[in-house]
């Protein structure tokens, strides 16, 4: 060993792997912060690059200081230990440069293949290097161009592996730069993709540096330098990388707290919003519901809750659950009645999910409190919210009789409607309203199912020529509603209308109600159906005798398509 001559030089520079190290021990542990807190893939490759560097520098400090002080067995493992760690930058380096295009572009792929190459080759070389390390570094010979520093006394012999790595590791280098510069360019020139560009070519320099060194015993800068210049170069770019990254961190948070503290006025204004409209909807006189798409209540305001007496467990319950009334606590003559009732809201919310819409129809329920028959007035409005689901809004209001009710005398009206069931509430409820003014209202109601239950039969069994034993039959099949419609696009039934005729005066109401269908013969048909309704338990059937109860008189014509009916009030 040659008679060196230690200067003050020499001890200075004796400083820098150690400052090396602690540099690449504090990047390390930073990079492992980031990406445990924000789990992003530029801080994982970040992390895996610095840690390689970490313990490549370690041990090219450790060859140093085993140089200086003459442990060159011990330095040559060091020297072995640190070269294999440099061998995993094949796997990291292109690993961060993925982090930084897009994945599914041609350069995040190009990285991802050459990520997972670079890692099957370090696995590779390092288990050839563990069999045969004289292929890798000679662990017993010594380097073999002349010594330069102390240090180069504890390296060992470079063998034709070490070689192929730095030549892919040079490729390697090449390729972090040009997608560096590449996501500079896309990235249109930001600061942190400018310092990543630098640190890359900085380390780069220093490969080529080292490498010139090793292979014609010569540097281009740092000629005076005693330590691994590959080593000062890694800890500069990881330092240099780590800035860029902490720097648009920091940035990224100040966007965040900006963003919050705006998210936080939207949301004390949607708290003010959502109160302000609260007390809107608890407000009103009406009673107001949520229904998601299969219609079940989601939510509902006070008088909601006091008009139909709801509690938590109806949010289990559908609107035309709620609507149903009870058919233990319905007199017989009126159980069809309660089903054109169901069949008007079916028909409503088939066509609101249908046109997505408004509709708006009547229901009869019992008080809660009185037990007395109410009328309300639904009227249902369809919404789509931000996730694109069905929801819809419902109102109900009592129906009160208005001052031009009071103001009337008499009363003349003739119409004429078309074969859908649907419109059979509105035209009931238009010719039945005025009865308050002489009736109560539970009276009043019954009028209107009567009538209900006259028109549909002449919709049903007179336009649209439906048999008692069909009408049985479709029910018992669950598809009534789908063969009504059926009936209604039949080219011999679909161009029927049924005619109504209305005189109000202060003393009577009377209706008639005239369809184009072929008539019945009223004794016969009554005592078939009786038997059957009887028999069979059936819910319908029962409107014409439910409708001899209710009024004073009722008359059909010989043919059986027309219906007089008088109610005279007392």
């Amino acid at each position: 060993m040659p008679n060196w001559d230690y200067t003050l030089f020499d001890a200075v520079q004796l400083m820098i792997p150690v400052l090396c190290s602690f540099l690449s021990i504090a990047v390390v542990i930073i990079y492992l912060f980031l990406y445990k807190n924000l789990r992003m893939k530029i801080y994982l490759g970040g992390f895996l690059m610095s840690l390689g560097a970490l313990f490549y520098v370690f041990f090219e400090s450790l060859v140093i200081i085993c140089g200086w002080t003459g442990a060159l067995a011990t330095g040559r493992i060091f020297h072995f230990t640190g070269q294999l760690s440099a061998l995993y930058f094949l796997f990291s380096m292109p690993l961060f440069a993925r982090s930084l295009v897009k994945e599914d572009s041609l350069p995040g792929k190009v990285s991802r293949f050459f990520s997972f190459i670079g890692l099957g080759a370090a696995v590779i070389i390092t288990a050839a290097a563990l069999i045969k390390p004289p292929l890798f570094i000679s662990l017993t010979e010594k380097v073999t161009y002349g010594y330069i520093t102390p240090g180069d006394f504890a390296r060992g012999a470079e063998g034709v592996l070490y070689s192929l790595r730095d030549s892919v590791l040079g490729i390697y280098l090449l390729s972090l730069i040009i997608i560096s510069i590449y996501a500079l360019f896309l990235n249109k020139g930001d600061l942190k993709t400018l310092l990543i560009v630098v640190g890359t070519i900085w380390a780069a320099l220093s490969a080529v540096d080292d490498l010139m060194f090793f292979h014609f015993r010569r540097n281009f800068f740092l000629t005076a330098f005693r330590f691994s210049r590959f080593s000062v170069g890694l800890s500069g770019m990881n330092f240099i990388i780590l800035i860029a990254l902490l720097s648009d961190y920091i940035r990224t948070q100040d966007r965040l707290v900006d963003v919050h503290e705006k998210l936080l006025v939207t949301h004390n204004r949607l708290l003010s919003s959502e109160k302000k409209y609260r007390k809107l909807a608890e407000g009103v006189d009406s009673a107001v519901f949520s229904l998601n798409s299969d219609f079940y209540i989601t939510n509902y305001n006070q008088k909601a809750r006091q008009f139909f007496s709801l509690k938590n467990e109806n949010l289990k319950k559908t609107l035309p659950d709620l609507l149903r009334r009870s058919s233990d606590a319905a007199a017989d003559g009126i159980k069809s009645s309660i089903n054109i009732g169901q069949q008007i809201i079916q028909e409503n919310l088939l066509q609101l999910s249908r046109d997505k819409g408004t509709v708006s129809f009547h229901s009869t329920l019992d008080d809660p409190h009185t037990k007395e028959p109410e009328e309300f007035a639904f009227h249902i409005e369809y919404h789509e919210s931000e996730e694109g689901e069905a929801e819809y809004i419902c109102r109900a209001e009592k129906m009160k009789a208005n001052r031009l009710i009071r103001a009337i005398e008499k009363e003349s009206l003739q119409l004429s409607i078309e074969n859908y069931i649907i419109a059979i509430d509105d035209v009931t409820t238009r010719l039945t309203t005025a009865l308050n003014k002489y009736m109560d209202q539970g009276s009043v109601l019954m009028i209107k199912l009567g009538l209900q239950e006259l028109i549909i039969n002449a919709i049903e069994h007179g336009n649209l020529n439906i048999s008692f034993d069909e009408k049985t039959k479709a029910m018992e099949e669950k598809r009534y509603l789908d063969f009504i419609r059926e009936r209604q696009k039949d080219p011999r039934y679909r161009d029927r209308t049924v005619r109504i005729d209305y005189r109000l005066s202060s003393n009577r109401v009377q209706y008639r109600i005239c369809d184009e269908g072929e008539g019945f013969h009223l004794d016969n048909t009554m005592k078939k159906v009786g038997d059957t309704v009887d028999k069979d338990l059936l819910g319908h059937g029962r409107g014409i005798n439910m409708a001899k109860i209710l009024f004073d008189k009722m008359e059909y014509n010989n043919k059986g398509n027309q219906v007089l009916i008088v109610k005279e009030f007392s």
